[in-house]
């Protein structure tokens, strides 16, 4: 079961690709996206990635940084993020397979990949708003991001 609007975020831990370390605790007084991916270098996720990347200026402009969530090792982070020119951190999931994913409640046990859940927290990192698509294979829809930071 999913997290819900009100809930905190749980506490992890994980690494993007450098092997930096990144905390639920630093995320502490900004507010934030935990957008979670399925498939980095998929149709679906390349294009969200790239909208999120061509509307980075409206995000910052709220304040509100992003961070992406995969079930993928560092190093195809590394190469989705070069690819794509991504200059925001994406973490690896990695191992324990899909752990932080379960505590926010978007992993698909039957495949083994992080549902399209984009979760945006205040600076106390409690959940005020979510953007998710229910089919792997279907984007969120931007028109929720655009309402969201006044995106036109």
């Amino acid at each position: 079961m999913s997290l819900n609007i009100g809930d905190k975020i749980p506490d992890f831990s994980l690494v993007n690709y450098d092997k930096e370390t990144f905390k639920s605790e630093d995320f502490l007084g900004k507010k934030t996206m935990f957008v979670f991916m399925p498939f980095p270098f998929s149709s679906v996720c390349d294009g969200e990635i790239c909208e999120l990347r061509d509307n980075m200026d409206a995000f910052k402009s709220a304040n509100t940084d992003t961070v992406m969530i995969t079930v993928a090792a560092g190093p195809t982070n590394r190469a989705w993020a070069n690819h794509y020119n991504i200059d925001f951190p994406i973490l690896a999931d990695f191992w324990p397979h899909g752990e932080v994913s379960k505590q926010f409640g978007c992993f698909h046990d039957g495949v083994g990949i992080s549902l399209r859940y984009t979760y945006i927290t205040n600076e106390e990192n409690v959940i005020t708003e979510i953007i998710k698509s229910d089919e792997i294979g279907v984007e969120r829809d931007f028109e929720a991001y655009k309402e969201k930071f006044s995106i036109s």
